[in-house]
């Protein structure tokens, strides 16, 4: 088998990675954190998967699935992996998330899925397990050494070689089957388990018996109970169920009785309630006077009081007219007489003293002293005139005044506003008693159904007292003397069941308590059928399977014996494989090996042999070297399968480095992982042909 060709999507740190390997030697170098490690697991994880550890194995340095999980894209956890095998090519392609695990192989040749029934590597590659790639081919840095599960895939590799003829036949598992068989069949010689239930039979048995005699004590209480019942109807004959009935109804009677007080007391006050209403709305209508009335006396008094404004201005004219007046008269004299003596002494001036200029001068004094009369008769014929009518005027507003005080002293009011106010408070009083009225019609209506109510509830009380006494009229004492008669009734009805219930009540206690023991005996008939089962075929059993442990005793005896046998004889080949690649690489130092059964090895030195635990770390390392190559010849095929080295020459020194590149350099295909360059330069130096890929750290 080889591999051809690695892309690794996300993988650690690594995504849409690349990688072709070729035939011979593929050396992969990179410092350290360069991914190497990663590209190894990788590999691995193609191969057989990665699990996700649990428990305190999460997280942990060996937990493979999480330190490789990929950050960005962890959905897209996976890869391929392109191998040869014969010729024919495959794709394996993997991914390892946990919710999304998927592995499939394709055949590159004619792009067909390739059915695994296990999904199994095995079954491409024959003898390719886990363990094996582990313990054989694959090689870390510092771990060498295999475990104990190679030393069992050894014996059982040759138990199945030299047993069966063939390697497909698994002498192990035949091994493993039997030993198991033995495990199933030893727990059925426990003589403790037939006494266990040769006791829980007899338990069984003892519980039947009890169960049937509680049940004929069952049937007894049933038919007790039944003749209990016919006494019930006995001491409670039709015509008493009817009364029973009315006596328990006597708690509503007398709530009902309480109603109806309730009732009574709610009449006595609507009652005066409605008498005072009615004298509240009579003392209104006397009070009240007629709206009408009191508007047309404000309307008046409105009128008066405009009339009264009027007047003021009308005085206010005719005082300033009797001013004018007198102003005039003042003026009359000094217009008329001054004038006249002024032209009078002109004349006399002007003619001198003649009798001519004397006259001119008396008349014209004389015109003065006439017009001055005339206009002072005229100014007191005015006067008067005014002062009549302010008289007149005064006594307009003495009679308006007079009846407005009039109006205000009918309505005993000061003020037209006080007259407005009345007006309004009259409205607000006629609104009154009608509001009054209207409340008054309906205390009138609710007392009138207060009575209907009243008066239903009555007739219910008093024919249910009827019923049981004979009464008049519905009053405290007669519901007190109803109260008693029941309770006599009750009392006396009580006293005679209650030996009835007593009885009753015992005698279904105690069916309960019998189907109770009854109940928790159900199913003890099944369990003890199928304990009597068990007991004959277990005896039949271990009969049986005694014979059958004996067998496979003798048949696990022989097989161990013959496979010690068989490794003393095919162990040769595995000695002679191992010496043989340990004296290569050793030059010859160390030619003879012996591995036990268990690949316990044994070193030959100077013609004795010494435990490997004593040599060198690197001698050591290299005697785990051999046996790993020649046991992956012996599981897989020689050079059948690729050899994967991290890092796995730590320990070398550079002789041993050399011998060992000399001796894989032989093989078909191998991935060196290194962050050295000597084995690149031993390579060189002796010509031997290499692929070279480089990692680089990001």
């Amino acid at each position: 088998m080889l591999i051809r060709k690695l892309k690794i999507n996300y993988f650690g740190r690594f995504s849409n990675k690349e990688i072709e390997l070729k035939p011979g030697i593929n050396l992969i170098y990179g410092d350290n954190e360069a991914g190497k490690s990663t590209i190894h697991s990788f590999v691995k994880g193609m191969f057989f998967g990665i699990e996700r550890l649990r428990g305190r194995g999460a997280a942990s340095k060996d937990d493979l699935y999480t330190r490789y999980l990929p950050w960005e894209y962890p959905g897209a956890y996976g890869g391929s992996m392109d191998i040869e095998i014969g010729d024919k090519q495959y794709r394996l392609q993997r991914s390892f998330h946990a919710n999304d695990k998927s592995f499939t192989v394709m055949d590159l040749s004619t792009g067909r899925e390739v059915q695994l029934k296990e999904g199994m590597i095995c079954e491409l590659i024959p003898g390719l397990s886990e363990s094996t790639f582990k313990n054989t081919i694959s090689i870390e840095q510092l771990k060498a050494r295999t475990d104990s599960e190679l030393s069992t895939q050894v014996r059982n590799y040759i138990a199945n070689l030299s047993v069966a003829k063939s390697k497909e036949v698994n002498v192990g598992r035949a091994l493993n089957f039997l030993t198991e068989q033995r495990k199933k069949l030893e727990p059925t010689q426990n003589p403790a388990v037939l006494k266990s239930l040769e006791a829980a039979i007899e338990e069984g048995i003892a519980r039947e018996a009890k169960m049937d005699e509680l049940i004929g004590q069952l049937q007894e209480l049933l038919e007790q109970e039944k003749q209990i019942q016919a006494q019930k109807e006995e001491l409670t004959p039709g015509p008493e169920n009817e009364a029973a009935h009315r006596m328990e109804q006597l708690p509503a009677i007398l709530e009902k009785y309480h109603t109806y007080q309730e009732l009574n007391h709610q009449v006595l006050l609507l009652d005066q309630q409605i008498g005072e209403q009615q004298s509240k709305i009579t003392e209104g209508e006397r009070q009240l006077q007629s709206p009408d009335r009191l508007k047309e006396d404000k309307k008046l008094a409105e009128a008066l009081r405009a009339d009264l404004y009027e007047m003021e201005k009308q005085e206010l004219r005719l005082n300033q007219k009797q001013e004018a007046a007198s102003k005039l008269s003042s003026k009359a004299l000094m217009y008329s007489i001054p004038p006249a003596v002024v032209i009078g002494i002109i004349i006399v001036f002007l003619t001198g003293l003649q009798l001519t200029g004397l006259l001119l001068a008396a008349a014209s004094l004389l015109v003065g002293i006439s017009g001055y009369y005339l206009l002072n008769q005229k100014n007191k014929k005015v006067l008067q005139s005014l002062k009549n009518a302010r008289h007149q005027l005064g006594v307009k507003r003495t009679n308006a005044q007079n009846a407005i005080m009039d109006i205000f002293t009918k309505h005993q009011v000061n003020t037209l506003e006080a007259l407005a106010n009345m007006q309004e408070e009259l409205l607000r009083g006629s609104y009154t008693i009608v509001h009054a009225k209207e409340q008054l019609k309906d205390m009138e209506l609710r007392r009138s159904d207060i009575i209907d109510n009243k008066d239903s509830i009555y007739d219910v009380i008093m024919k249910y007292l009827q019923y049981f006494i004979k009464v008049e009229e519905l009053t405290e004492d007669t519901m007190q003397r109803i109260t008693e008669e029941l309770r006599l009734r009750k009392q006396e009805t009580s006293g005679r069941q209650k030996s009835w219930y007593e009885r009753l009540e015992s005698c279904r206690l105690g069916i309960e308590k019998l189907r109770w023991e009854i109940s928790t005996l159900e199913g003890n008939e099944e369990e003890l059928i199928s304990n009597q089962k068990k007991y004959e075929k277990l005896r039949q059993q271990q009969t049986e399977s005694a014979a059958e442990l004996e067998a496979i005793k003798l048949a696990l005896a022989s097989i161990q014996e013959l496979s010690a046998q068989i490794h003393d004889s095919f162990g040769q080949e595995l000695n002679l494989a191992v010496s043989e690649v340990i004296s290569e690489v050793t030059n010859n130092k160390y030619s003879d090996l012996k591995v036990d059964e268990k690949l316990d090895i044994k070193v030959g030195f100077q013609g004795d042999y010494v435990l490997l635990e004593r040599l060198s770390a690197g001698t050591i390392d290299q005697v785990y070297f051999a046996l790993r190559l020649a046991v992956a010849d012996l599981l897989l095929g020689k050079d059948e399968v690729p050899l994967l080295f991290d890092d796995s020459f730590a320990l070398y020194d550079d002789t041993r480095v050399e011998a060992a590149l000399t001796e894989v350099a032989k093989r078909k295909q191998i991935i060196l992982f290194t962050c050295h360059r000597r084995e690149q330069k031993y390579l060189e130096e002796r010509g031997i042909p290499y692929h070279l890929v480089k990692l680089c750290i990001d």
